[in-house]
């Protein structure tokens, strides 16, 4: 009798809404935006140093990706930039020049004239002026190096030769710090990312941090596990774009606020952020 019951309401329900006009416009308030600017720049002891430095977008603003590439560069990054920053109190000129650096991937339109090398414990100072008047400003640090202690491979021959990692990392118990984990898998020649967050050491044991993955991997692959320690600036911001990703792919969703370590102007959001990592690659024999 319940079943039949239940039933019953649910039909009523659904019978119900057929017959209300559910065409209804619906007014969602998007907050105000005023284009701006985005800076970003990620500094690591021993890699290319640069700042990309781009023009911000409304949320629901188009752009325009049918532009030849020419156009849609011209548009997307900001030139006549003046700007330097400071190593440990030394200061260094940035010039507008388009850089692709290979050792990470990254586009840069602002760099210095000569290679600066960054070291652990070196304090940055960034100090930006755009053509119309704004300025920003920001200051960030290298955090220490924090070795991936070793990376244990179990083989499990019930599922078919799968495997899975356990990556074993120490961090300084006294005091909070901030990493990145990443996990890549590269099969036949492509990668993928299987893991990708940030986290803090209150979860450590004697400071000692371990990760691992499920039955992700076959003999044969090539693992890559990174381990990055971050200063807090960049816990925030990695959070804060995560959660505004998350944010605008639910249509109840409000665009989230980017926590940005950049000073003065409103209308500069971005990140300037030390960081230094320690990855180990290995071949699942």
């Amino acid at each position: 009798m319940k079943i039949i019951i239940h039933t019953t309401l649910y039909l009523g329900i659904i019978l119900t809404l057929l017959s209300c006009n559910l065409e209804k416009e619906v007014e969602i308030e998007i907050p105000g935006f005023e284009n701006g600017y985005v800076v970003e720049s990620y500094i690591k002891p021993g890699r290319d140093f640069g700042i990309l430095v781009t023009k911000s977008y409304g949320f629901f603003e188009v752009f325009d990706v049918s532009n030849s590439s020419n156009d849609l560069l011209n548009e997307f990054l900001v030139q006549g930039v003046e700007g330097h920053i400071e190593v440990n109190g030394q200061r260094i000129v940035l010039r507008n020049h388009l850089k692709i650096s290979l050792d990470s991937s990254k586009i840069y339109n602002y760099i210095p004239d000569d290679k600066v090398f960054f070291n652990e414990g070196d304090q940055v100072e960034l100090y930006l002026r755009f053509p119309d008047g704004e300025e920003t400003r920001a200051q960030t640090y290298i955090p220490e190096r924090r070795p991936v202690d070793s990376v244990r491979i179990s083989i499990d021959e019930s599922q078919d030769f799968d495997a899975r990692e356990t990556t074993f990392v120490n961090s300084d118990s006294t005091t909070t710090e901030y990493f990145r984990r990443q996990l890549f898998r590269i099969h036949d020649g492509h990668i993928k990312k299987l893991q990708d967050f940030t986290f803090d050491n209150s979860l450590a044991r004697g400071g000692n941090l371990a990760f691992g993955s499920g039955y992700e991997f076959n003999v044969g692959d090539t693992l890559i596990s990174r381990i990055t320690h971050i200063p807090e600036e960049y816990f925030d911001f990695y959070q804060s774009v995560t959660g505004s990703t998350s944010a605008n792919s639910n249509p109840f969703g409000q665009p989230g606020h980017i926590q940005s370590n950049l000073k003065g102007s409103s209308r500069v959001i971005g990140i300037f952020t030390g960081m230094n990592p320690s990855e180990i690659l290995m071949k699942i024999e």
